[in-house]
């Protein structure tokens, strides 16, 4: 220092300096030959080479995705034990990090200008990430011990021997399907499915009509699989194509009948796939080059891919089976354009080669190849007039067509007389769902349904008709400390099953949905459902109370009726047949004077929060486009407060509403003497029709 300069070292190899002594007595360097270089490479991380092709010892473990199929084994089995498992893993647990990556970048993409959204989602899916890895651990760690079991995926003596599926066995069913059933713990099938299956298995298209809950997906399911099971070339996928289409009104329900086939066909090398919107592209696109067996989709994503590729169009054009569940739905708009092209493609080599031009072939001698037998499956929950009786069989109306018959002509069943198995009940719901209803004021519906969610806890399913209710009610019941989750239409799609599972794993959970979630979710013990507005129709009423009572299990269906809602209701049970219409909710006046104390806090909290929020997101995306386009913003153009003093005083007065509103929440809320019980606890086996 002394001399105004510095010390210039340079880096010598194969020497390490090691500093000896303190502060104190003064420190010293001395130099020691450097570690061997093994340890020191094990010690840091090797410098990337991109430029350097990879060795065949390092290429030996890696496979191309298109060349990969699944009868392959995977190589991540092979190392540890030096026991090779065969066919244990699937092409999609092969690429599952490079899906999640896509997956992800999908939803950082979409979520761009919502950021506090995104923080959220990021930290949840990191959760969920690490979650999934240690499962992945687990899975990897009973690989070995799975490998010395025999080639079967699930041997009956793995299976519960304690389940008697007998009943099963008279259908004449595949043992592999009835291992998959005793595990299932299945033990007879219900009435849509001990109805449906013997005319399937004979090969006859069918017109099914069932109350949700009631099994149907098994009931076109199960004949899928079944004839998979027959095949003598089952092992040899490669050179099986798409034998059965199954086409769902909604993401949820697509992904649920996937998973529940899935289950069916868990003994044998049968794969189900799921085409769905709001999931990447590539990746669906990846998996239908897996050529699965059974196809689950939804109409618009599907069609999206078979327009731009020729060769998924063809796979369509080749069915054994075609399966339309909640044929109902897909009739309604934003469904049919999509579903009359399917279908076009599906039935087009049946109407050719019933064309004039094959018949003339025909007569010259010449073969004409025959398409094979396609069978069709139709299941709605609610099955109108017009589907119960099959445009062939029935006779010339002078009445304009509807869409209903309209599409069972786009259909084109094989079968010359479509089988039409019906059992809904005339009253349309389940036979052990309580209907009730709570008189209100439109502005009091929040108060009220807190009121219901505070005295009678439980899984609770609220549906609202839009969008902006659902976004509106959201806020204000989680500052009234309610777990409360949200499900519509323009969410992503990897959140709608984030909110999906987490509503199903807490027994408490609210779950406020648009009439997406009203079309065949099934979800477990679901014991309220709750119309926060009245549905449009008697059809969306009965989607919507299916969600409960599901399986012979209890459950209460209650309205939120106001004063314009009257007309609509009185409409809603002529539909219904229910002359004397809904009884009455019996309501704790003393209760909700409590509640309007929170629920009016509660709603001053978060006008005053949307406001500032408000203001400030404006502000931010005026200034981040300012900068985009390179321009000066005008101060006055902005919304902010120029007295910081006002807006600290909105941030405080918030601060003080919100431990007021945690003061009210602290107090004890049901009156001592009464009972919290849940309605459908099974306590009181009819607790509900006694409290109506």
């Amino acid at each position: 220092d002394d001399l105004g300069g510095f010390l210039c070292l340079e880096e010598v190899e194969g020497v390490d300096c090691v500093w000896e002594g303190d502060d104190s007595v003064g420190r010293v360097c001395r130099f020691k030959p450097a570690a061997s270089k093994s340890a020191k490479q094990s010690q840091q991380t090797r410098q990337a080479h991109p430029d350097a092709p990879l060795t065949e010892e390092e290429m030996q473990n890696f496979i191309h995705i298109d060349d990969f199929i699944e009868t392959d084994n995977a190589p991540s089995q092979r190392t540890k034990t030096g026991k090779q498992s065969k066919g244990k893993k699937t092409p999609l647990e092969v690429s599952e990090k490079e899906e999640e990556e896509e997956d992800k970048q999908v939803s950082d993409d979409e979520e761009e200008d919502d950021d506090e959204e995104k923080e959220e989602e990021e930290e949840e899916e990191e959760e969920e990430e690490e979650e999934e890895e240690e499962e992945e651990a687990k899975e990897h760690a009973k690989a070995p011990a799975a490998s010395k079991a025999s080639k079967q995926t699930m041997p009956a003596a793995q299976a519960h021997q304690d389940v008697d599926v007998s009943a099963w066995e008279a259908l004449g069913l595949a043992s592999p399907i009835l291992d998959a059933l005793r595990k299932l713990g299945f033990s007879k099938p219900s009435e849509i499915q001990s109805k449906v299956l013997p005319l399937a298995l004979k090969k006859r298209d069918i017109i099914g009509a069932a109350e949700t809950g009631s099994g149907k997906t098994l009931a076109f399911g199960i004949p899928m699989v079944q004839y998979l099971a027959r095949l003598p070339d089952l092992a040899e996928q490669s050179q099986r194509g798409l034998t059965g289409l199954v086409l769902a009104p909604t993401r949820e329900l697509a992904i649920q009948v996937k998973d529940h086939i899935a289950a069916v066909a868990q003994c044998m090398p049968i794969r189900v796939a799921a085409i769905v919107g709001g999931m990447s592209v590539q990746k669906q696109e990846r998996i239908l080059r897996q050529r699965p067996d059974i196809l689950v989709a939804t109409p618009g994503r599907l069609w999206e891919i078979m327009s731009e590729n020729d060769d998924h169009a063809a796979h369509i054009r080749r069915l054994r089976f075609l399966a339309l569940d909640e044929a109902d739905r897909m009739l309604e708009s934003g469904h049919f354009k999509e579903l009359e092209f399917i279908l076009r493609h599906a039935c087009i080599r049946q109407r050719v080669h019933r064309g004039a031009w094959c018949t003339m072939l025909t007569r010259l001698g010449l073969r004409v190849e025959k398409p094979p037998k396609r069978q069709t499956f139709v299941f709605s929950a609610t099955l109108s007039q017009d589907l119960r009786i099959g445009k062939r069989g029935a006779a010339p109306k002078k009445q304009k067509t509807g869409a209903t018959e309209d599409l069972m002509d786009r259909i084109d069943f094989d079968d010359s007389n479509p089988q039409t198995v019906d059992i809904t009940r005339q009253e349309a719901v389940a036979e052990r769902l309580v209907e009730a209803r709570i008189d209100c004021l439109k502005e009091e519906k929040d108060l009220y349904l807190y009121y219901f969610l505070c005295r009678y806890p439980g899984r609770t399913l609220v549906f609202a008709n839009s969008i902006d209710c659902i976004r509106r009610v959201l806020p204000l019941f989680k500052l009234l400390r309610v777990n409360v989750y949200g499900l519509h239409a323009q969410m992503q799609q990897r959140q709608r099953l984030k909110n999906v599972d987490r509503f199903k794993a807490d027994d408490r959970a609210v779950l406020i949905a648009s009439d997406v979630a009203a079309r065949g979710l099934d979800i477990p013990f679901v014991e309220h459902v709750i119309h926060y507005q009245l549905p449009r129709s008697g059809e969306i009423y009965v989607h919507r109370s299916g969600r409960t009572a599901r399986a012979g299990r209890e459950g209460i269906s209650a309205m939120l009726c106001s004063p314009d809602e009257l007309t609509h209701y009185r409409k809603l049970c002529q539909v219904l047949k229910k002359p004397n219409g809904v009884p009455e909710f019996p309501v704790d006046q003393t209760i909700v004077g409590e509640l309007k104390k929170r629920v009016q806090l509660a709603r001053k909290i978060d006008q005053e929060e949307h406001r500032m929020q408000k203001n400030r997101h404006e502000d931010d995306w005026m200034v981040k486009h300012a900068e985009a386009m390179d321009i000066e913003l005008d101060e006055s153009m902005l919304r902010k407060p120029v007295d910081t003093e006002e807006q600290q005083r909105s941030k405080t007065k918030v601060q003080q509403m919100k431990r007021t509103l945690a003061d009210l929440l602290a107090r004890p809320l049901i009156p001592r003497g009464s009972s919290a019980r849940y309605l459908t606890s099974g306590v009181v086996r009819d607790l509900a029709e006694r409290l109506l």
